[in-house]
């Protein structure tokens, strides 16, 4: 029997973060209508959306979080415990792993926010377990760029829609083999595929047929 296939975005905020108006629900329920799950919540240093929405259904939510180091940004994936802001890139990895989290090195050329330099993300290559070579708000170029970064590293390849306002959920998604934990999840990425600008009027059919199923 083929393996249930998922569709995730890797890189989603909502009004926990300081820069979103949307309340986690909302934004659970968006990703629910495009068949999009579980939700990965990436919020700006906390996690406490996700653990509002994990209450409800543990399944169905990944805790992350976009942590503010020193030097630049960087996300965790599978968190069970918020990362202090403000610390070493090289301490807030450290503490990632720690609790059996991922290292996810997201839009790492974007001149326009708080990417890591180089020189941080050099010291930080063995640590880093995915690399998002496509973020919804990046150019081209700067997508590409992180999609040479990623081989070099050789890390798995993510993406994710940076989304701040519910229209923007849905804009790239990673289907995979349904996972069960970071590790598991870690190792089907390296098989994912990366689909970009889908058709939002497609997904609702696909999730509103894939529920109708499941009844």
């Amino acid at each position: 029997m083929a393996e249930r296939l998922v569709r995730v975005d890797l890189h989603v905020h909502s009004s926990a973060s300081w820069d979103c108006e949307v309340p986690p629900v909302q934004v659970a329920m968006r990703c629910r209508s495009l068949g999009i799950g579980p939700v990965f919540l990436t919020d700006h240093d906390t996690i406490a959306g996700a653990l509002e929405l994990r209450r409800a259904d543990p399944r169905e939510v990944i805790a992350g979080q976009e942590v503010t180091t020193a030097e630049g940004d960087m996300i965790g994936l599978f968190l069970e415990r918020s990362i202090e802001g403000g610390l070493p890139a090289e301490e807030a990895a450290r503490r990632i792993r720690a609790q059996g989290g991922l290292v996810y090195l997201q839009h790492p050329y974007d001149r326009r926010r708080r990417s890591l330099p180089e020189a941080t993300i050099e010291r930080l290559a063995a640590a880093v377990d995915v690399v998002e070579v496509f973020n919804g708000r990046c150019s081209p170029r700067d997508n590409g760029r992180a999609g040479d970064l990623c081989e070099i590293l050789g890390a798995a390849a993510g993406a994710g829609s940076d989304a701040h306002t519910l229209d923007e959920i849905g804009g790239v998604y990673v289907e995979l083999p349904a996972f069960s934990g970071a590790q598991d999840f870690l190792a089907k990425l390296r098989w994912a595929r990366i689909v970009r600008d889908p058709s939002r009027w497609r997904l609702r059919l696909e999730a509103l047929a894939g529920a109708v199923a499941g009844r």
